[in-house]
Formats: structure tokens, C-alpha cells, sequence
């Protein structure tokens, strides 16, 4: 479920959006797409007030579980699904680590490691989801270069992708979590 609103409202109508958000939270249940969302009593949320270079930025962002609302068989997929890609996160941080130490010392990363940072990667693409495409692509362009470098021992074209690797996984978890 995705859902973005930009259009420049007045300020009646804005706050007659959020009043309609503050009644869905009020009630208990959010409508999205189609569908009933349940709200529990309490709420991750953040509210950002920022005034800079002599203009107002508001963000607010909240978050909650929707498994409770899902049927059980539907639940247990989700929540393999969840488990798969956290496992698969964490496996590609740690070799994603051991690549940039081995590089940091002056040296060529393991090839093994390497290989095996390619293949999770590439099974990271398969995960994404459709708006994560383009990223993935030019993550995935970073990661052929670095392979090449590596064979041709290329130590600066090395050092340069595995920063380009970094910046790209950056961007991606605070564009796409």
C-alpha cells in the first residue's frame, strides 16, 4: 500500500484533511486503498517542525504493524517475507563491512567475500519492489564496476565504487524504508 498526496492546498482545506486523519485515529480504523486498517492505542510517530532560509517545513510521520488485520495464511507469508529480507540485510551489511576494511587497509577485497556480496545482492533485487527499480539498476552498475576493478586491479576505481556503493545503500534506506 502506497499513497502520497502533493498539491497545494489552502489553508481551509489542509486543515480540514488533517481533521479527517485526526477523526480516523480518533475512531480506531484508517481507510486506504480500498480497505479498513485497525489503529492501536499507541503509535511510532514523528513530528518535524523546521524553519530554514525563511521558509516552514512540517513533516509527520507515523507507523504501526497491519499484520493483526491480515488473514492468517496471508500473515504467515508477510511475516516470512519480513524474515528473509532482514536476514538477507544484515548478511549483506556484515560482507558489505569486510569489503570496505579490506579496502581501507590498502588492499583488494576478498574475492570470495565479493562473490558472495554479488549474490546477495542480486537476490536484493529480486525483493524490490517496483519504485525501487531504478535504484537497484545503478546499485547493481556499482557492483559490476567493482568486480571489474577488483579483477583488474584497479585499487582506485575500487576505492570509488565501494564509496558509490555506500552512498547508493544510503540513499536507498532513506528513500525506500
Amino acid at each position: 500500500m502506497k499513497s502520497k498526496i502533493e498539491k497545494k492546498f489552502s489553508r481551509l482545506e489542509l486543515a480540514d484533511y488533517l481533521e479527517k486523519i485526526a477523526g480516523e485515529l480518533r475512531s480506531g480504523t484508517i481507510a486506504a486503498e480500498g480497505r479498513q486498517w485497525s489503529i492501536p492505542e499507541i503509535i511510532e510517530a514523528t513530528v518535524k517542525h523546521k524553519e530554514k532560509q525563511g521558509r516552514i517545513e512540517t513533516k509527520l510521520k507515523w507507523r504501526w504493524s497491519t499484520l493483526d488485520d491480515y488473514e492468517p495464511a496471508a500473515r504467515e507469508e508477510v511475516t516470512r517475507w519480513q524474515g528473509r529480507f532482514k536476514t538477507l540485510k544484515k548478511r549483506m551489511a556484515r560482507q558489505y563491512k569486510l569489503l570496505e576494511k579490506a579496502v581501507a587497509g590498502g588492499g583488494y577485497p576478498d574475492e570470495a567475500i565479493l562473490d558472495e556480496f554479488i549474490s546477495d545482492s542480486n537476490e536484493m533485487a529480486r525483493f524490490a519492489e517496483p519504485e525501487w527499480q531504478e535504484a537497484m539498476i545503478e546499485y547493481q552498475d556499482h557492483l559490476e564496476n567493482l568486480k571489474r576493478a577488483v579483477a583488474n586491479q584497479q585499487l582506485e576505481v575500487v576505492h570509488h565504487e565501494i564509496r558509490d556503493l555506500r552512498a547508493r545503500m544510503k540513499a536507498c534506506h532513506r528513500d525506500f524504508k
